[in-house]
């Protein structure tokens, strides 16, 4: 079963590109005023409990992608299973033919966008 509540977070936030509370809109505002192209973070879904999504700036735009937590690995919804999700994030980093949006455009996960305020994040 997937891990609920905030408090089951906290293994996470030793990860720089995990960002616990934010929404989507703030990650597509952090990314596009301090990232660059192949910035990323990876925050918790606001729509699925327990799911996590992926954030990350393609060049002038964001793309979000959402990481299933099934409760026994994390995938992008039918590809690869890993199970943690830093082996998940660790894995897709450099990976720029592993990860396309709905065009065919390659998502490259290349710089992560670090928690810049520990006390107001995590």
């Amino acid at each position: 079963m997937p891990p609920t509540g905030h408090s089951n977070y906290t293994r996470f936030v030793s990860f720089s590109w995990f960002h616990q509370n934010i929404t989507g809109q703030e990650a597509e505002t952090l990314l596009k005023s301090r990232g660059v192209h192949g910035s990323f973070l990876v925050r918790p879904s606001r729509k699925r409990q327990g799911d996590f999504s992926l954030s990350v700036r393609v060049e002038d735009s964001v793309t979000h992608i959402r990481i299933q937590n099934t409760g026994d690995y994390y995938d992008l919804y039918g590809g690869e299973q890993f199970a943690t999700l830093s082996e998940l994030v660790e894995f897709y980093t450099g990976q720029a033919e592993c990860l396309q949006d709905t065009n065919g455009k390659r998502i490259e996960l290349k710089y992560p966008l670090n928690c810049s305020d520990p006390t107001n994040e995590r």
